[in-house]
């Protein structure tokens, strides 16, 4: 987590210094609300758009420095659809990728790879509650390697890859909303499924798990309960935070063992042109790895609203 904040502070200082040295930082975040006009349409879509690029040139600096890339994009959509007889369906889409490259490396390497879709079709019971049935699947684009040296000279392993681990969650329960920014979904009956390739497990020692998948297998599934909501609110002007989690617990394995994922997004508008914003997510989950997995981003520039 440090090394993004150290990063983001020299891009900012560096800028005003004229000793052969250069740095360009660029960020353009498209934040639409768009709602079809038509009487008729009961269509709503809305959402956020990110492309940020940072890159830092030095030459003789006799403080140090290393000359690095990095682009970010960052999707986050939602198409909402309010039907006849109190049905309700919401989709989010989210995708988030990025690479960096530092002078030296041999290979570019991921900065963010994320891509997830949610869905929930609810039927009301009242103003706020419905009957719900969710489905939630999660992945990555590009492939995932591990880095090392070997003779001298910089080396990549592939560990992961699209589809592998793929992870679908879906369950039946109540679903509460509160219009578009506030919602919860509560499932006591829900399914999680653990995909990988058989690439990845045939080779594997006994008793060695991928993403929580034994030897030769491709999938691991289980039955549980899960809690699942997004809340947005205003810190104070101009200073918005999305909060997103998700809470499952397994019936069947290690049943004390509780995962969850928090994803907070705060933005800071400093005027029409000018925005920032900070992504911290957390995620624990005893079957892909048993440690607290922590990513963040930051990005600082201009802003463009459409």
């Amino acid at each position: 987590m440090r090394p993004f904040f150290y990063l983001s502070t020299v891009f900012l200082f560096v800028n005003v210094l004229n000793a052969q040295q250069s740095q360009t930082t660029v960020s353009i975040s498209n934040d639409s609300l768009n709602t079809l006009t038509e009487e008729k349409s009961k269509f709503k879509f809305f959402g956020l758009t990110q492309i940020t690029f940072n890159q830092a040139y030095f030459e003789n600096w006799v403080s140090g420095g290393e000359n690095s890339m990095t682009g970010l994009l960052r999707i986050d959509y939602n198409i909402n659809y309010l039907g006849e007889k109190n049905w309700l369906w919401d989709n989010n889409l989210i995708l988030s990728i990025g690479t960096t490259y530092l002078s030296g490396n041999a290979f570019f390497k991921k900065a963010d790879d994320r891509i997830e879709i949610n869905s929930v079709l609810s039927k009301k019971v009242n103003t706020y509650w419905n009957y719900s049935a969710y489905f939630n699947f999660k992945t990555q684009l590009l492939s995932g390697y591990r880095y090392f040296k070997k003779d001298g000279e910089d080396q990549k392993e592939e560990i992961s890859r699209i589809l592998s681990p793929a992870i679908i969650q879906l369950g039946l329960g109540w679903y509460y909303k509160e219009g578009d920014l506030t919602w919860f979904n509560i499932a006591p009956l829900a399914a999680r499924g653990i995909f990988v390739s058989q690439h990845y497990t045939q080779n594997l020692s006994p008793g060695k798990k991928y993403f929580g998948v034994g030897r030769g297998a491709t999938s691991i599934v289980s039955i549980g309960a899960s809690l699942s909501g997004y809340i947005r609110s205003n810190l104070m002007e101009n200073i918005t935070i999305d909060n997103k989690f998700n809470v499952y617990v397994n019936y069947i394995n290690k049943i004390e063992n509780i995962d969850f994922e928090w994803n907070a997004n705060i933005r800071l508008k400093v005027n029409d042109k000018i925005s920032s914003n900070l992504i911290v997510h957390l995620q624990y989950d005893d079957d892909l790895i048993k440690r607290l997995q922590i990513r963040e981003l930051f990005g600082l520039g201009l802003s463009i609203d459409i």
